[in-house]
């Protein structure tokens, strides 16, 4: 049987946060986790109400629930499939999985709640689940481009050659010729257009400077954002795959500012710092919070970008306030060839 000091010390050493709170709803005692998890030193928490630690929108519903949870004390899990949430010192919230006991052998109500921040688990599960979506309907985006355009072209083409077979005047064949070669390259286009979507060839044929240029002015041309770039050539830094997740990740960061910032212009900076590639993409649009973006599960493009760089060993910073602005710092290692990655 363990002794007190080695209760202690496991309560101490658990990965979750754990509190004690009294039938009261005071916090008579928690471990250095719950301290991490919400933000506050052991005696800021001690003597105060367990609501302290609840969202203030919530905070006279727990009051019943906690007399309920009294009424019929035993263990069980809390909000099994929802998503609690926890209020952190500095007023962010954390989403949680709690698990409640009740202390054996004890008639004071006293009782123990586990902590765990299920926030990054969640956020990973939404992102695989969108981008499984956002995947299936790239899909459904593409075979519809081949079927109203590609398709429908090659089928006139197809009647336009059984219709030649009829013209026997000479002048009339080669003008009827003419057009179908224009046709042609037309349908040619479109699936050039299709390929360089799932692919810029750019990447291989030229370098990542060069296909980024070439999306700028598509952007610049098609969607009016106007992006001031300071390019670097940076392809003897990283292989082919570091260089297309580079792109994605500028790619995606230029698309949010299409979709949210409300401004049509930007600044790209793409070079090397300290051995790492880096790029930058910056806006002076109408910004947002960045952990209730990502916390909501709305920020798929977000953890994408992150994602990507974390295959390669890199990481992500997004800042935004506001009013004020956004602010997307990707750095990949150099020499990603000579760390293995294919």
């Amino acid at each position: 049987m363990l002794s007190a000091e080695e209760y202690r010390t496991v309560f101490e050493a658990s990965p979750d946060g754990i509190l004690v709170v009294a039938g009261d709803g005071t916090i008579t005692e928690l471990n250095p986790q719950a301290e991490a998890l919400f933000g506050y030193v052991r005696e800021e928490l001690l003597g105060q109400p367990v609501e302290i630690l609840v969202p203030e929108s919530v905070r006279g519903r727990h009051g019943a629930l906690r007399e309920s949870f009294g009424h019929d004390p035993r263990p069980r899990p809390m909000g099994v499939d929802l998503r609690l949430r926890g209020r952190r010192k500095d007023g962010t919230e954390l989403i949680a999985e709690i698990s409640l006991a009740p202390v054996p052998g004890d008639d004071r109500g006293y009782v123990i709640c586990t902590v765990r921040d299920v926030g990054e688990r969640i956020r990973l599960r939404d992102f695989s689940e969108a981008a499984l979506r956002s995947a299936e309907e790239e899909r459904r985006r593409i075979a519809r481009e081949l079927h109203d355009d590609t398709a429908q072209r090659l089928a006139t083409l197809i009647l336009r050659l059984r219709l030649l077979a009829r013209v026997e005047d000479d002048a009339d064949q080669r003008v009827e010729v003419d057009a179908i070669r224009e046709q042609l390259k037309e349908a040619a286009e479109g699936v050039r257009r299709i390929a360089r979507g799932l692919r810029p060839p750019a990447l291989d044929e030229v370098g990542l400077a060069t296909a980024l240029q070439a999306h700028l002015r598509d952007l610049r041309v098609g969607a009016n954002l106007e992006v001031d770039a300071e390019i670097e050539g940076v392809d003897h830094m990283l292989d082919a795959e570091g260089r297309l997740a580079l792109y994605r990740i500028v790619q995606e960061s230029l698309s949010n500012v299409l979709r949210h910032a409300g401004v049509r212009r930007a600044r790209l900076r793409l070079g090397v710092e300290d051995e790492a590639v880096v790029a930058v993409v910056e806006d002076r649009g109408r910004g947002f919070l960045v952990r209730d973006a990502t916390e909501r599960g709305g920020g798929l493009g977000l953890l994408g970008m992150q994602e990507r760089a974390v295959m390669f060993g890199g990481r992500v910073a997004i800042e935004s306030v506001p009013g004020q602005g956004t602010r997307v710092r990707v750095e990949l290692p150099g020499s990603i060839k000579e760390q293995g990655h294919v």
